[in-house]
């Protein structure tokens, strides 16, 4: 028999086919809706990993995961692993592609003061890569307002204090006693006054003179600073010239100055005491007589022989020399 032996469908199985194809498209849509609305891409790459918390706080399904602010991925389910000791293990979709070391670690935080979580990716620094359905490690971070109530009972406390100051100086103003302090903080004011007051017509006087100062100390400033380089090639010249000195033998050269001072002051004292010949002719007058008579003598030689150079010098004519020859002949 052939396809056309088969009884067509009555139109009571039609209508329960496409009711029943209704309701399986009904829950599809209802279910790509659920992950949708989850933040879960349905067709996309799933990267699935876990971490293991003893505590999870207010941590939920759906809580946004992030790298440094950036959303990569969400919490896709919780659920307890053991009560003792208890161990919650968390679901965790990371829909960006990503190289997750093995060291990396999620931290549960509380994302504002409304109560809002989220999990922040820490990556670690191993060369080790993660794997989809590792199980990597986790911490839960302190609250935002851990700690306020023992702020809030401080704050009470300070309140109190201050309550407390503001009654005593009220009845200190309040009191005409002195004992009280009323009078003295009543003076001490006033002096403050008065002391504003002159410092105010203080300034306004020589308001000019300040400005003044301040420019000066403006120009004086920018100098400074435009001789900066200067000032640094004075003090590398100092230092250049305090180098060599501290290079010089300088003690072999005061030893050497020391000595020859003391030879002079030595050679001083002898010729001071009539020693050496210096020293005789400094202290021993006979010597200076001797010689000034010396000089006389030569004094008057010199003058006789100017008036009688025949005394002293033989001189012979040729002309007589021939007559007295002359005579001999004779």
């Amino acid at each position: 028999m052939g396809n056309n032996d088969q009884k067509p469908y009555s139109k009571k199985e039609v209508r329960n086919i496409k009711v029943a194809l209704f309701f399986i498209a009904a829950a599809l849509i209802f279910y790509l809706g659920s992950v949708f609305l989850k933040g879960i891409n349905v067709f996309g790459k799933k990267n699935y990993y876990y971490a293991v918390f003893e505590n999870v706080g207010a941590l939920h399904e759906s809580t946004n995961v992030t790298l440094n602010g950036f959303e990569i991925g969400k919490v896709t389910d919780i659920k307890l692993l053991s009560s003792n000791p208890v161990r919650i293990c968390a679901e965790i979709l990371v829909t960006e592609k990503l190289d997750i070391p093995k060291d990396s670690k999620f931290e549960v935080a509380q994302k504002d003061v409304l109560g809002g979580m989220v999990v922040n990716l820490h990556l670690g620094e191993s060369s080790e890569i993660a794997q989809r359905g590792d199980t990597l490690g986790c911490f839960v971070a302190g609250g935002m307002l851990d700690g306020v109530g023992d702020l809030v009972a401080q704050l009470q406390s300070v309140v109190a204090s201050v309550d407390t100051i503001g009654q005593n100086i009220k009845l200190a103003f309040h009191s005409g006693d002195s004992l009280n302090g009323g009078t003295m903080i009543k003076n001490t004011l006033e002096n403050l006054e008065h002391t504003t007051s002159d410092l105010s017509k203080l300034m306004a006087d020589n308001g000019g003179k300040v400005t003044r100062v301040v420019a000066q100390l403006e120009t004086l400033t920018k100098t400074l600073s435009d001789a900066s380089p200067k000032i640094d090639e004075i003090v590398a010249n100092v230092d250049n010239i305090s180098d060599s000195l501290a290079k010089a033998n300088i003690r072999t050269l005061v030893n050497n100055a020391q000595g020859t001072i003391d030879n002079a002051n030595k050679l001083l004292a002898d010729v001071k005491n009539g020693q050496g010949t210096v020293g005789q002719l400094m202290q021993n007058d006979s010597l200076y007589k001797s010689i000034n008579n010396t000089l006389e003598s030569l004094n008057l030689l010199i003058k006789d022989l100017k008036a009688n150079p025949s005394k002293y010098i033989n001189v012979t004519v040729f002309g007589k020399k021939e007559k007295k020859d002359k005579n001999n002949n004779e």
